[in-house]
């Protein structure tokens, strides 16, 4: 590898983060309430409503996150009858080993021939999943499939499932708040509101306030949805370097991963089932945008990972130019 990580403090570093990143999206969302409350005389209307949501976002992350990820990809669990699924759940409880975890993640599929990908899931380690596409089982050999596994259990090992998931289940809590702003501020303009006519009346003044109640409602919604999606964005990138480095101690073995990312590279289809709430789950961007194969300092804004050339370009210590014209990344 070309770089070093002390992965134990990243892991309590990881932990930290996600206390900080909690306690600043309460305060934030308590300012969001404040704000909206203040401009239109309601203290503490919603101020309460928000932290409500903010907090019932919270437990069902924590409860039942896990859960919906998993339906919404339409995964299932491995059947220990299949020789290729069985042989993937040797590959995890091995690995399972070298990490140190204490009893191995729950093994999902997702049936899709055509898409090589996987991920990992969940609140802590004890109920940590790991998740792979058909595809991958049928194109990568044992040792690129031990990188991916490596590189998964990596994520879990570190707690970046857990910063993670709370990242998502805050972020959930805005987007919220700004569908219901938006429907309303919508259903508000045309199913009546003002007062047609030429005369001016209470009415026409109570309809302008509460039109740009919704409005600002929603736009302070979409700022703060837009900042927080960016931070996930930034933690996303960040942590796939680092479960790359770990794959490659858990596995001792560069060859693998590389490899794998090599093939997942050559994949056009995108994972239907996967969509922009869980995209920043899985190894590689299963939604195959053009952002994430590009490095200019707009592009790393709004991408979710890394591009997998420069990944590459990493774990062979190699120029990421060189790689990137190899894989024919224009």
């Amino acid at each position: 590898m070309a770089f070093s990580v002390d992965f134990y403090a990243e892991e309590r570093k990881n932990v930290r983060k996600t206390a900080l990143l909690v306690t600043l999206f309460y305060i934030m969302m308590a300012a969001f309430g404040l704000i909206i409350d203040f401009a239109f005389g309601m203290l503490p209307t919603f101020t309460a409503v928000f932290l409500s949501i903010a907090t019932i976002q919270f437990l069902v992350s924590i409860y039942s996150g896990k859960k919906m990820v998993l339906r919404s990809v339409k995964a299932r669990p491995f059947n220990p009858e299949n020789f290729e699924e069985k042989q993937l759940k040797n590959i995890l409880d091995e690995l399972t080993i070298s990490a140190g975890l204490p009893k191995p993640p729950e093994l999902y599929i997702i049936d899709n021939d055509e898409v090589i990908n996987a991920f990992a899931t969940g609140f802590k380690r004890e109920d940590a999943v790991v998740c792979v596409t058909t595809g991958l089982l049928k194109n990568l050999n044992r040792e690129e499939t031990a990188g991916v596994i490596g590189h998964e259990l990596s994520h879990i090992v570190n707690r970046d499932i857990l910063i993670m998931t709370m990242i998502s289940a805050l972020i959930g809590a805005v987007v919220i708040i700004q569908i219901f702003a938006v429907r309303a501020l919508l259903n508000y303009l045309r199913f009546g509101g003002f007062a047609r006519g030429r005369r001016r009346s209470k009415k026409d003044n109570t309809g302008t306030a509460i039109l740009v109640f919704f409005a600002a409602v929603a736009g302070l919604a979409t700022l703060f949805s837009f900042v927080g999606k960016l931070s996930l964005f930034a933690v996303s990138r960040t942590r796939e370097y680092f479960a790359d480095a770990r794959s490659v101690e858990l596995t001792r073995n560069p060859v693998g991963l590389a490899s794998a990312l090599r093939k997942i590279a050559t994949v056009s289809k995108k994972l239907p089932t996967a969509n922009t709430a869980t995209a920043h789950l899985f190894i590689a961007d299963p939604l195959k945008r053009k952002v994430n194969e590009k490095s200019s300092a707009f592009a790393s804004l709004f991408s979710t990972h890394p591009p997998i050339y420069k990944r590459i370009a990493t774990l062979e210590n190699r120029s990421p130019e060189e790689v990137k014209k190899e894989l024919d990344i224009r």
